[in-house]
């Protein structure tokens, strides 16, 4: 199989193929980790983040916030990059089961998920937080990663001075 095709197969573009795959792994009892955010510009913090939350289960599952959400949060230079290419970045790393784009929001995508484990930044909006809360209904535990020593606003910051 060739590389392209291994990466695109991480990508799972509809509600059906999630809940295949979410099945598949409940099937053989493997804890799923669901973690969120906009993985807007990759930085070593984006890495750590990604390794944190796949120590918490046996399947990492990644929820892409959409474009249209963080323009609406960030204003209309943002993404930077669009949904399609933070999802085949974050699906390059080797400890991503899967990726998702969360055009339904947090909320769907946790539910349709159920992961035992949802995890995001600190950097996260406060929102996003209390959106993990919602595994807490199926005993879940929220993780929130608080090992990040930057973050895209940051590094945005330093091309402005």
């Amino acid at each position: 199989m060739e590389k392209q095709e291994i990466l695109n197969r991480k990508i799972l573009l509809t509600r059906e193929e999630l809940s295949r795959k979410v099945a598949y792994w409940n099937f053989k009892n493997r804890d799923i980790v669901a973690l969120y955010g906009s993985f807007d510009v990759f930085h070593p913090s984006v890495f750590k983040l990604i390794n944190y939350a796949a120590e918490k289960g046996k399947e990492l599952v990644v929820g892409i916030k959409p474009d249209a959400e963080i323009k609406n949060e960030k204003g209309p230079k943002f993404p930077v990059y669009n949904q399609d290419i933070r999802s085949k970045m974050v699906a390059s790393h080797q400890f991503v089961s899967a990726v998702y784009i969360c055009n339904e929001g947090l909320d769907d995508f946790l539910r349709l998920v159920k992961p035992t484990v949802a995890s995001c930044c600190k950097h996260a909006s406060k929102n996003d937080q209390k959106g993990l809360e919602i595994v807490k209904e199926w005993n879940g535990k929220v993780s929130i990663f608080t090992g990040s020593d930057t973050s895209v606003d940051d590094i945005i910051s330093k091309y402005k001075e």
